[in-house]
């Protein structure tokens, strides 16, 4: 596997956590302290890699829409585990 970039490790490090694709901006983000927030597209990557998994928006209950979905989110993989652990940082 290609070495991973910096704003790759840092989506790795976010998507073992956890992280609703709401909180994904469209594209990389710097803020004014300068923390990096990695954008759709390094996520996208990163599934291609099977790293990284992005779930779809789903019905909760197909039989009652009225209930909602379930919001969409990024989740690591094993092998992106693996991957992260094997990482230097």
């Amino acid at each position: 596997m290609d070495k991973l970039s910096e704003n790759e490790i840092l989506a790795l490090i976010k998507a073992s956590a956890g992280i609703s694709l709401r909180h994904v901006p469209d594209r990389t983000e710097t803020d004014v302290l300068g923390s990096v927030d990695p954008g759709l597209g390094v996520y996208k990557k990163l599934a291609r890699k099977g790293l990284v998994v992005i779930t779809e928006e789903d019905l909760i209950d197909e039989d009652d829409p009225d209930l909602g979905t379930w919001t969409p989110s990024v989740e690591i993989t094993d092998e992106g585990k693996k991957v992260l652990t094997s990482t230097p940082r």
